[in-house]
């Protein structure tokens, strides 16, 4: 089984760097292959082609060169499930995996337009587990939640039967209960991993 944990931090340390890392060892435990992506280097959406462009058409950016982009799209394929972690900006995901999702979108989402695709969204069939992490009063968690779930039921990451595919879990993480919501996600990835594997 391949788990690939998105994480939305531009840091290199602190709370979400400390979920991600909680999440690559509960998956290595539990005897999955395991990565972890960042968004270091992912630009805004373009907008080319009078705002939809030829990634609604050919399903791969045509500017993903010039960044990471194309590369993470096709780790995307590898994974059978994901854990998406983010810090929570103004009551949303990152700016990072925002743009990311923004591109990501554009291709995946529109394959399901394409009678000539034969292939369905690399989200299609596989379950997700959303970490938001908010600072301060912890506020904004559950509309960063909304937008990670629009952006990845856009792509067809709810998939029937639910209780097989689709979000797996959401870790609501700040300050004062991040000790023991690192416990809970570690719980929910081998509990994760060990589903999909018995699939």
């Amino acid at each position: 089984m391949n788990l690939l944990i998105l994480s939305g931090t531009p840091k290199k340390d602190g709370l979400c760097h400390s979920l991600a890392a909680a999440a690559y060892e509960a998956a290595g435990v539990a005897g999955a292959e395991v990565e972890i992506v960042r968004f270091s280097n992912i630009s805004a959406c373009r907008m080319c082609g009078d705002g939809w462009g030829d990634c609604s058409k050919i399903h791969r950016c045509k500017f993903g060169e010039t960044d990471d982009f194309n590369t993470l799209h096709e780790k995307l394929k590898w994974a059978d499930g994901f854990v998406l972690i983010t810090p929570v900006y103004w009551g949303e995901m990152s700016e990072g995996m925002k743009s990311f999702f923004d591109r990501m979108r554009r291709c995946e989402a529109t394959k399901q337009w394409d009678q000539s695709e034969p292939d369905l969204s690399f989200f299609s069939g596989k379950s997700s587990i959303l970490v938001a992490s908010a600072g301060g009063g912890g506020g904004g968690i559950t509309t960063a939640f909304a937008q990670m779930e629009r952006a990845i039921s856009h792509m067809g990451g709810t998939s029937y039967p639910y209780d097989v595919y689709g979000f797996f879990d959401y870790i609501a993480v700040n300050r004062w209960n991040s000790e023991y919501k690192r416990e809970a996600l570690k719980c929910a990835v081998s509990a994760l991993v060990k589903k999909v594997k018995s699939q």
